[in-house]
């Protein structure tokens, strides 16, 4: 497949405001940006021109695809077969393979233990009189999901018999996972790519702390446990030896309190615990994706410096203003965007240093958490 040279427009679909960064990159380097979202998701104010439509509009899409030179989806709202036909409408660098296992959590699972790659018991249910002995067979708690992807549906955590009317709705509309929890010791990040001429890199692993089921911050380090790094990397190959394509891969791990990975989530979808500057890794983030993304191949992504990722939420932008203004040392993302997910990142804030246990003292007495 041939390369995308600048000058070319790039249609992205999806709404994720982590686009603007990709955006940003793309009008650096000479590339016209086309951005195709619906009503609710966050508005890329540096798109060169904007579609408003609906996902599963499958006409609307062709014409979106029909006027740029290469289509990129960031989002799992747009079933196969949609993307497969929009990929005879213009260029499409990403894998079909991977886009069903992202929005099909059936698919996910069987892919995993096929490839040996642990999960937690789980099983699949379409109708509510099914969910009692599926749940005394995998214990609690339990996570309830849609089996498909569905942008308003973020899961339930299931504690016992006594389900509330959420859960008889969720299950009484669409066949829905249900997946063991693993009490996790530590949770990991890896993004893995592969372009078109089967070029592989591995993104810095991070670690990520969450606190309360949000992602606190991430920390990229030299000195990870190399037993870990090294399990975590063999998931990595494992992945990229299953899936055809060039494409980039998220995958979501924890570890369990018997030290055993288990894989959370596999994704096509970027992640924002990687959003490297150039500073932390040999080349940003952005600047990785988007060669992706137009064919020109991926680049070396070995970590510079120790790196801490810590993502902006909106209840924390009068902290982050006041930062930006204390840290001059700390490199501050704010993505141009309006509207969009309450719950989402609106920007992240990258420390650099030599080592991550600094970087992380000096980030919890700043106060931004406070």
């Amino acid at each position: 497949m041939s390369q995308l040279l600048p000058g070319s427009s790039i249609g992205i679909i999806g709404g994720d405001p982590q686009i603007s960064s990709i955006v940003l990159m793309a009008k650096r380097l000479g590339y016209r940006i086309h951005h195709f979202r619906e009503e609710d998701e966050a508005k890329i104010l540096l798109a060169d021109k904007e579609v408003i439509g609906r996902y599963q509009d499958r006409q609307a899409l062709f014409n979106f695809a029909m006027y740029v030179d290469t289509v990129y989806i960031l989002t799992n709202a747009i079933e196969i077969d949609t993307i497969v036909a929009l990929s005879g409408k213009s260029r499409y660098y990403q894998s079909f393979e991977l886009a069903e296992i992202s929005q099909n959590r059936m698919v996910e699972k069987l892919f995993l233990e096929e490839h040996a790659i642990n999960v937690a018991p789980y099983g699949m249910i379409t109708s509510i009189g099914e969910l009692p002995s599926l749940l005394s067979s995998i214990g609690f708690p339990a996570m309830l999901e849609t089996n498909r992807f569905h942008k308003n549906y973020k899961g339930m955590m299931l504690y016992d018999h006594d389900m509330d009317d959420q859960v008889f709705q969720l299950v009484e509309e669409q066949s829905c996972m249900v997946t063991a929890f693993v009490p996790a010791q530590r949770h990991f990040s890896i993004t893995i790519l592969r372009d078109y001429e089967d070029h592989i890199t591995i993104l810095p692993i991070t670690e990520d702390i969450y606190v309360d089921g949000t992602l606190k911050y991430s920390i990229a380090s030299k000195r990870m446990n190399p037993e870990w790094v090294g399990e975590l990397r063999t998931i990595a190959s494992k992945m990229m030896r299953s899936i055809s394509g060039s494409t980039l891969v998220s995958i979501q791990v924890v570890m369990a309190k018997n030290g055993i990975f288990y894989i959370t989530k596999v994704d096509q979808i970027p992640l924002i615990q990687h959003q490297f500057s150039s500073k932390q890794m040999a080349h940003s983030f952005s600047e990785v994706l988007l060669r992706l993304s137009t064919g020109l191949g991926v680049l070396e992504c070995s970590l510079v410096e120790e790196a801490l990722i810590v993502p902006i939420y909106r209840e924390m932008l009068e902290k982050a203003y006041i930062l930006t203004i204390l840290k001059p040392h700390w490199e501050f993302e704010y993505f141009q965007v309006e509207g969009g997910n309450p719950g989402e990142a609106v920007g992240v804030i990258r420390l650099t240093g030599a080592s991550s246990v600094d970087l992380v003292n000096e980030l919890e007495l700043s106060g931004l958490h406070d």
